[in-house]
């Protein structure tokens, strides 16, 4: 899949910059992209790692192919994801100088992230006050250039990045100016819907904002493919729920606009928003079951 994606796609755009209030105070100082999770040690399957979020979603990325980073931060997520995310030397010669107390993988894992770091270009860009995640992607748009580029939310997790394959496949494909990923749910309070026309393209005819009364079952995950376009539509996109720029309304312009909206779908696979204390709690045990299994 690197291969595929490096001669296709190599620039992501993750988000950092919200609030949080539901898993407030632990948010107060600390964004949610900073909430710890477990992943697999392949140096000692006995004893998982504990990485924040954020740190799983550059690595899976990069392994992925993506080697430009923009990271939209606010005020608070700036000095955690940045200070966490920078090649830390002193921090390293720390750990080396205590090896008869430190686990010397520890100093492995935290060298192997930042030659993966400083073999990227990563651009810091900061939304002082969150104003939707349209606002967010609006942010980025002079870090993209003339090409396609995958927008990841940074508080979601998904224990399995397959599914990016078959994302950027469809959007090439397709030929299409955006391409969501969709799944199929119950419970649809809180998210943005989808409606698809039944087509070999599925193509997407209609989008709407944690509507009351959802048109479909379909639910739009966090993770998109986009070209340029969907920063002309963001800007003619008047603010929506919460008095925000939302991204999903700007979809909606799109496709007024003509643009061409495709859409894969997740199935039956697993992903978490740690938005809620629930679903935090969810992640984190399945996180750690997932690591413990060789």
């Amino acid at each position: 899949m690197e291969e595929m994606l490096n001669f296709f796609m190599k620039t992501a755009i993750i988000t950092t910059g919200g609030l949080a209030t539901r898993l407030l105070t632990y948010t107060k100082v600390s964004p949610k992209a900073m909430m710890p999770l477990f992943d697999k040690n392949y140096d000692r399957f006995d004893t998982p790692l504990v990485k924040p979020l954020i740190q799983m979603i550059f690595e899976n990325l990069y392994d992925s192919g993506f080697r430009r980073f923009c990271f939209i931060v606010g005020t608070k997520s700036r000095n955690a994801v940045k200070n966490h995310l920078d090649p830390d030397k002193k921090f390293i010669d720390l750990l080396k100088s205590r090896s008869f107390t430190v686990d010397k993988r520890f100093i492995s894992h935290l060298d192997q992230l930042y030659k993966k770091i400083n073999n990227c270009e990563i651009e810091w860009i900061s939304q002082p006050t969150p104003m939707g995640f349209g606002h967010a992607l609006l942010s980025a748009q002079k870090f993209i250039k003339n090409e396609k580029f995958l927008l990841h939310a940074g508080d979601v997790y998904f224990p399995n990045y397959s599914f990016l394959k078959q994302l950027v496949d469809h959007n090439k494909k397709t030929s299409s100016d955006s391409t969501l990923l969709l799944q199929k749910k119950k419970q649809l309070k809180g998210y943005g819907i989808a409606q698809v026309s039944n087509t070999n393209e599925n193509l997407v005819f209609n989008v709407e904002e944690k509507p009351n009364t959802p048109k479909s079952n379909l639910v739009i995950l966090p993770a998109y493919i986009f070209n340029k376009k969907i920063f002309s539509a963001l800007k003619k996109t008047s603010k929506g729920y919460n008095n925000e720029l939302q991204l999903t309304d700007a979809i909606k312009t799109q496709i007024n606009d003509g643009d061409k909206i495709s859409s894969c779908s997740f199935s039956k696979k697993i992903w978490f928003d740690i938005g809620t204390p629930k679903n935090y709690y969810l992640a984190s045990n399945y996180s750690y079951k997932q690591a413990n299994l060789q």
